[in-house]
């Protein structure tokens, strides 16, 4: 058998939908004597690391500190094992083949003397079926193993694999519980795609969860499933799903619209069979209070896809490395939820050209990361961008090619004013036709959409308080009650519409 250290890092590369079992087999073949997995899917990682044994015909042995090492099939741990450096020593002594899953060993690696025994230990392990696989939640390995260790992202369940779950969940209920299963084909493709962004175990779990509720399966836990989905992406703490309704009337904006009605179906496999790469997303810059969330929903409903939201200034922790860790387990889930219309509200408070080294450099690396991402992914994630303070962004995320186009969003022109005025007023259940919609438009000029949304609210409540009902006065009066921002902030608005000026297409 070949023992040249010699190695090379396979360049396959990995996302959603690839054989996680084969990536592990290339990393153990391409002569990588340990591999650190961050992941909480234990059970999952083992079954993986099982099949690459196989192919490798070789034994897989698991250790914990509770156990010691164990042998794939076997009940007894092998004698005297549980202590790691014990183990360590072993592993040394014997020399035999094998695939070794060393769970949660590395706390361990913050022990001198534990790291200086695995330095030790890994030359034997410069073969193609010899390799140590550590896993945790956070492990990461230190410095002095160098480049014998490669990191490895385990992929989220892609949706052919949601699809076998859902049919061995269902299978085994329904055999072993007597659950009524209630879903034809269309019920269950939708169910699948619903749980697109879970771990394993999280499939598994709110699949059983809507079975328990009634004892059955039906069409109606689509939204018992939808809502459990929520849940889990609320409690990873960065990533929020946002339901969607019926999209919002928007004053203005037509060439946005435009732009984005020739892309709508282009997501889909019609699009790729055609020829057409999926579209990577837009960056909308501009003024505050001007409609760019809107847009963002209006995007995900206009398309019917599902939306996500991802805070920036939630990706950021007190513990090292984690910032980053939020950062690519959130764009991992984007990933494996495809296609999904990805919303990164006000990206500046994320990605600032302003982080330098006062954060110690966090924020740089997170911006090479989202770069890397934005540029090489190949999953047909709609990345929609918002942005109030350009100046905080940095140039490298404004080059062609991160989004398919950058648009600016003015202040809304008197046209535009005018049926945004009669978009809130109908919304409240008031006629337009009894305003002079014109008059107001003048009036108002300078003001958000948020602001004429304002002026109505403001208006309701005065009619409200005088006992009588909303009328042109009272609009007016509250119109030139109000100071716009556009006022309290000129010199930014003027500088923002400089800056936009050849670098941005208008959205109107």
């Amino acid at each position: 058998m070949n023992k040249d250290p010699a190695r090379k890092a396979p360049n396959r590369p990995v996302g959603p939908g690839a054989d996680s079992a084969l990536d592990l087999e290339v990393l153990i073949r391409s002569r990588y004597p340990v591999v650190a997995v961050d992941t909480l899917e234990e059970e999952r990682l083992s079954e993986l690391l099982d099949r690459v044994a196989q192919r490798l015909d070789v034994p897989l042995y698991t250790w914990s500190r509770t156990r010691g090492l164990v042998r794939e099939g076997m009940s007894q741990a092998t004698y005297d094992t549980a202590d790691p450096m014990k183990m360590l020593a072993h592993l040394q002594a014997a020399g035999a083949p094998g695939v070794y899953l060393l769970a949660d060993f590395h706390p361990y690696l913050e022990d001198s003397v534990i790291v200086r025994k695995l330095r030790e230990v890994l030359p034997g392990f410069v073969d193609d079926r010899r390799a140590l696989v550590l896993s945790g939640h956070g492990v990461t390995l230190p410095p002095e193993i160098g480049t014998q260790g490669v990191p490895y992202r385990l992929n989220l369940p892609d949706l052919e694999q949601i699809r076998l779950e859902l049919r061995e969940v269902v299978r085994q209920a329904a055999r072993e519980e007597g659950v009524q299963i209630e879903i034809g084909q269309a019920e269950a493709e939708e169910i699948a795609r619903e749980l697109q962004g879970l771990t394993r175990d999280e499939i598994r779990r709110t699949i059983r969860r809507a079975m328990v509720v009634d004892g059955r399966l039906s069409a109606g836990d689509v939204d018992l499933i939808r809502a459990a989905r929520r849940e889990s992406l609320g409690r990873k703490g960065v990533l929020e799903f946002v339901p969607i309704t019926d999209p919002e009337p928007v004053g203005g904006m037509d060439s946005l619209r435009e732009w984005l009605s020739k892309r709508r179906d282009a997501l889909g496999e019609a699009a790729r069979e055609f020829g057409l790469e999926p579209p990577r997303g837009v960056l909308l810059m501009g003024v505050q209070g001007c409609g760019k969330s809107l847009m963002a929903r209006n995007i995900a409903a206009e398309w019917d896809l599902p939306l996500v939201r991802l805070d920036p200034s939630a990706l950021y922790d007190k513990f090292v490395g984690e910032t980053e860790k939020n950062l690519r387990q959130s764009l991992d889930t984007a990933d494996a939820m495809s296609p999904v219309v990805l919303w990164i509200d006000e990206i500046e408070k994320g990605f600032a050209r302003d982080g330098g080294e006062a954060d110690g450099g966090v924020s740089g690396r997170l911006l090479g990361t989202f770069l890397t991402w934005l540029q090489e992914r190949d999953s047909r994630v709609f990345v929609v961008a918002t942005a109030n303070d350009v100046e905080r962004l940095p140039p490298e995320l404004l080059r062609k090619g991160r989004f398919d186009e950058v648009f600016f969003v003015d202040l809304p022109a008197a046209e535009e004013r005018r049926v945004i005025f009669a978009l809130h007023l109908a919304r409240r259940s008031r006629d337009p036709d009894a305003f002079d919609l014109a008059a107001l438009a003048e009036r108002s000029e300078g003001f958000s959409g948020s602001e004429i949304e304002q002026a109505v609210v403001a208006g309701l409540y005065t009619a409200f308080a005088r006992k009588t009902d909303l009328d042109q006065d009272i609009l007016v009066e509250e119109v030139q009650a109000a100071v716009p921002l556009s006022v309290t902030l000129s010199e930014r608005v003027q500088a923002l519409r400089a800056w936009a000026q050849g670098r941005a297409v208008p959205a109107a």
